[in-house]
């Protein structure tokens, strides 16, 4: 059996939705697995060079973490026992999802691989394994369902929807510039003020209605006052590009996942223009479909 399964970027947050908004994006890493081949594991692309291939990165972890969870031990399941070979075009640690998507990617391969006995074909299965195993729900709902997602921490609930077609996302990627979640997240307050709470709120359902009926409304929608400044003020080169954007008021901009990559939103005649040395713009579009599973006999 050869399994191929291709799994978009995605960019979480999208300012004010913290841990809840994600945003699949036209950009795929492709996973394949060949239980005919020599073992072993390989990778081109992002991160070809720095990925391990001893069956501990995240596609192969995703893999048997499924299989074990399944209470099955299919021999197809164990990485050194099948060829997998990575093509990675999702950018590391550069706020993209590149983890999330690795991990919904082994997820879905250790369920075709299992059969039906394994499960039946269900995103939401597929979402919760990979969002348990990574950690970053926001991401793998979007990675899972493609679009546009919202995920309600507490119930697990994932709700998809359609993006509105004039959406031209462009992500802006610092070369130079890496920063891991973790990292990130650890120097995000332990508390926040009520003010700046009702702010999100107020700014996340805002974004909701700009994301799939009106793009204009995002230059009001896309601010935050939980996560953004925390992290920016670690990553002074996207804090100046950002704030450069946003006098601007002409593209709508915010910080991609927990950065340091920003997301902007072009339309004809506003566009971010001339980036700064050491950056680099990537014009996916957006992405409709989430996980997709390729079976040759």
């Amino acid at each position: 059996m050869r399994i191929t399964v291709r799994v978009p970027a995605t960019s979480a947050n999208l300012g004010p939705g913290f841990d809840c908004f994600g945003l699949a994006l036209d950009l795929c890493n492709e996973v394949t697995v060949d239980t005919e081949a020599e073992p072993g594991v390989s990778w081109e692309g992002e991160g070809a060079d720095e990925l391990p291939t001893d069956g501990s990165d995240m596609v192969s972890r995703a893999i048997a973490s499924t299989v074990e969870r399944q209470g099955r031990h299919h021999p197809d399941a164990r990485v050194p026992l099948f060829s997998l070979h990575g093509l990675n075009r999702i950018p590391l640690e550069r706020g993209l999802g590149s983890s999330s998507a690795a991990a919904v990617a082994g997820v879905a391969i250790a369920r075709t691989l299992l059969g039906p006995a394994g499960g039946s074909e269900d995103l939401h299965t597929t979402f919760a394994y990979a969002a348990e195993l990574e950690g970053h729900p926001d991401n793998a709902a979007s990675a899972a369902y493609g679009g546009l997602t919202v995920f309600a921490p507490g119930s697990g609930f994932v709700l998809r929807l359609d993006p509105h077609p004039d959406l031209d996302p462009v992500v802006l990627v610092p070369v130079g510039l890496r920063l891991a979640t973790g990292d990130a997240r650890r120097v995000l307050p332990a508390m926040v003020n009520r003010v700046d709470a009702v702010f999100n709120i107020g700014h996340a359902a805002l974004a909701v209605v700009a994301l799939t009926q009106d793009p204009p409304l995002l230059l009001v929608a896309l601010h935050d006052r939980l996560h953004e400044d925390a992290r920016l003020a670690s990553i002074p080169e996207a804090r100046d590009l950002l704030d450069e954007l946003r006098r601007r008021r002409e593209v709508p901009s915010c910080v991609s996942g927990a950065g340091p990559s920003l997301l902007a939103f072009e339309r004809e005649g506003h566009t971010v223009g001339d980036l700064p040395h050491g950056w680099r713009a990537i014009r996916p579009g957006v992405r409709a479909k989430g996980v997709e599973v390729l079976v040759e006999d």
